[in-house]
């Protein structure tokens, strides 16, 4: 797992307008349906619109595990978690998308639900490239730029510490400290995602090409700081 894979699977989702639920039934077997996407950001939650008296409804009442499937070309990434579902007007009218063929009584509709996915673990295989993660795997903070270390070679095995061990002496960069890392340490902060500069120049730096170092796509690693700001701050 690395900040680009976690940067394509988000663009994943969000190229999206279908997605594969899956809910176990009444029987104990899995059911899968197809549902809409309503403006996915990342793949830690997931909203999505059904009817209140759905048989998926109904499932994830009696057993809230569930999994979701995005698929684009050869790319997939499925993630397992858990649903709530949610019948509140606010949350209603945030996540109303106008579909009075199904539900005639607009967002203030009493057959109208919303369901909420929690993702607990992921799996991908994006680009020819397959990896297995936890998301308290992934929110943990591993670097202070945002590169996910812990699914470095390097780091798993014991080459590397990272830069948060090393105290900022990138073990990989001969010529010394890493800017990103003794920014960092100079402001007490534990990542990038902590600054009130964030994104700074030097961070948006590193989406600059095919440099090893640059990131695939650009803002991989943005994206990871502010994940790791985000569940910080709840």
């Amino acid at each position: 797992m690395n900040a680009n894979i976690f940067a394509k699977a988000n663009q994943i989702l969000k190229n999206s307008t279908d997605a594969y639920f899956g809910v176990t039934d009444e029987s104990g077997y899995p059911s899968v349906s197809t549902v809409s996407v309503i403006n996915p950001e990342n793949i830690f939650e997931l909203y999505f619109s059904t009817g209140l008296q759905s048989n998926k409804v109904k499932r994830l009442q009696s057993d809230k595990r569930a999994s979701i499937c995005f698929h684009i070309g050869n790319d997939n990434v499925t993630l397992v978690g858990e649903a709530e579902i949610l019948t509140d007007q606010e949350t209603k009218s945030r996540y109303w998308m106008g579909w009075l063929d199904h539900f005639p009584g607009g967002e203030t509709d009493p057959a109208y639900c919303i369901i909420k996915f929690t993702a607990k673990r992921v799996s991908l295989w994006i680009d020819n490239e397959d990896s297995a993660f936890t998301i308290y795997e992934l929110l943990t903070v591993q670097s202070r730029c945002g590169l996910l270390c812990h699914g470095c070679n390097s780091f798993l095995n014991s080459s590397c510490k990272g830069c948060i061990a090393l105290n900022g002496k990138a073990s990989w960069r001969d010529h010394g400290y890493c800017n990103e890392s003794k920014c960092c340490i100079d402001k007490g902060f534990n990542h990038c995602g902590e600054c009130p500069d964030f994104p700074c120049e030097g961070l948006r730096g590193m989406s600059c090409g095919d440099d090893d170092e640059c990131d695939k796509p650009k803002g991989a690693r943005i994206a990871v700081c502010k994940a790791w700001a985000e569940r910080n701050r709840r």
